[in-house]
């Protein structure tokens, strides 16, 4: 059963120079669908539009970024839920929080440096909850913070006085004290050490085991990803290009990106040069006709030049955007 499902979504940034208004096209035209209990990853290189869709579906939308066209619905407890429609910044903190969470990036812009981080966790709890009884909200939070393995006097610190592992903790832990239906964790590991990215790996794994929510996963981490991921989709310049279970994008992936990102990827013992997509992903402002691939595509024909390629299924819960792929079936 699926939670979540977007459909045509376009997102938007606007901005106006000498008099001209530019669109940058983060997201254009993506559609997917994300099922029930299970962990969605979504990768690509840098300015492919991940972070800008995560925005988009979970409701945080503001100038200059802006919604063209497209549908986003939940399913909670089957009631049908249209995040776009909610038009009031007050109706879509009722949703955020409870059925729906955000791990941004960044720890220390998340947490205020000037306030100890219960200060923090009060103000979550209070926003949904309103705490009235003091001694049953450290409770609560201190049952949290023991089952995901972190101390209580981590509340009476500063952001500053921890490491940058341990902010990472306490955002995910920020995240998930409502126990949220589904959560999104944009680049939950970036800047941290890989011992700690394992931990980090491993207490999301654990929430989401013991909570049974849905997690939705970005970053360009391909490694975070197979270790983690139950599906995965390749975003390449605001369009989704594959998508597949993890084992299948990993050991018969189909599209000419998806095929360069995992060439990319180093091998334990392997000293030679790994190959590389050549070139740089193009200007959103000014996108490319046709496939937005074909600048950088070794198979690219006249037709991708000219055709933008249909995301078709070629398999069973196998989506790829390629005439390469046309008949495939």
């Amino acid at each position: 059963m699926s939670i979540l499902e977007v459909k045509e979504l376009k997102a938007y940034y606007s901005t106006e120079k000498y008099g001209h208004i530019y669109r940058v096209r983060a997201v254009d035209g993506v559609s997917f669908q994300v099922h029930k209990n299970e962990i969605y990853g979504i990768a690509g290189e840098s300015g492919c539009g991940k972070s800008t869709l995560l925005k988009a579906v979970s409701g945080l939308i503001k100038p200059p970024l802006e919604i063209l066209e497209g549908e986003v619905a939940y399913n909670f407890d089957d009631k049908i839920l249209d995040i776009l429609a909610l038009k009031e910044d007050k109706q879509r903190r009722q949703v955020r929080g409870v059925r729906i969470s955000h791990i941004p990036q960044g720890s220390m812009s998340v947490l205020n440096p000037v306030r100890r981080i219960k200060k923090s966790f009060e103000d979550i709890v209070d926003a949904h909850q309103k705490i009235k009884d003091r001694t049953c909200f450290d409770k609560m939070v201190k049952t949290h913070l023991e089952a995901l393995g972190l101390d209580w006097s981590v509340m009476h610190a500063f952001p500053h006085q921890l490491s940058g592992g341990m902010r990472q903790r306490i955002t995910i832990a920020l995240a998930t004290i409502l126990k949220p239906d589904i959560i999104f964790a944009d680049e939950p590991t970036t800047a941290l050490d890989v011992i700690v990215q394992r931990g980090v790996v491993q207490l999301i794994k654990q929430i989401k085991k013991e909570q049974q929510n849905t997690l939705i996963m970005v970053t360009h981490d391909l490694a975070i990803h197979a270790n983690l991921c139950d599906r995965l989709a390749i975003m390449y310049a605001g369009k989704i290009v594959e998508e597949a279970d993890v084992d299948i994008i990993f050991n018969q992936p189909k599209h000419p990106y998806t095929l360069m990102l995992l060439k990319s990827l180093p091998t334990i013992g392997d000293k030679s040069i790994r190959a590389s997509a050549p070139g740089a992903p193009p200007s959103l402002i000014h996108v490319p006709s046709g496939c937005r691939f074909h600048p950088r595509c070794p198979e690219a024909t006249e037709r991708c030049r000219k055709e933008t390629p249909e995301l078709i299924q070629v398999g069973e819960g196998h989506r790829v955007a390629c005439f390469l792929e046309e008949g495939s079936k």
